[in-house]
């Protein structure tokens, strides 16, 4: 099953559209403004949050966990060290990998050996537009949310290395 994620461009916060292969919205993504641990929310068209995120403030490598309206940790996201974007996500009871090239412009999730779904970012493009190509449709919510935060995690890490 095929999404697509874009970026708004021009927003003091974080925001981003999820849309089906029709090019309908089905979620929307909005961080928190001035959010000390870069809060974010999974909504629904009619605005319900579906999920949310909350950066580990002090951590070595960067760590999101996503918890469901009810404050319940439902997955765990962790940047790996490496020259290569890698994370970690313990979720839906599976430790699954992600893996990206060596720029981050595509991605595959992997569950052991099994390819998931994969992720590629269109290199131009106006604000970051993803197309997710996801096969384990048990949780897409969680898989779509899982992608805004590797995005949120690697232009933290440019901006840093920019500073």
């Amino acid at each position: 099953m095929k999404f697509y994620i874009k970026q708004k461009v021009f927003s003091l916060k974080d925001q981003f559209s999820v849309m089906d292969e029709q090019q309908n919205e089905v979620f929307q993504v909005q961080g928190k403004m001035f959010s000390f641990a870069n809060k974010l929310d999974l909504k629904t068209r009619d605005d319900q949050v579906v999920l949310h995120a909350k950066k580990q403030v002090f951590s070595f490598m960067p760590k999101y966990f996503i918890l469901t309206p009810q404050e319940e940790q439902i997955a765990l996201v962790q940047r790996k060290f490496g020259f290569r974007p890698k994370f970690v996500v313990q979720a839906l009871g599976r430790e699954f990998t992600v893996e990206g090239t060596f720029f981050g412009h595509a991605f595959g999730v992997f569950d052991g050996n099994e390819e998931v779904a994969s992720i590629s970012k269109k290199v131009i493009s106006w604000g970051d537009t993803y197309e997710i190509d996801i096969r384990y449709e048990q949780n897409i919510p969680l898989f779509l949310f899982i992608v805004i935060i590797i995005d949120q995690v690697i232009h933290e890490q440019k901006r840093r290395n920019y500073n």
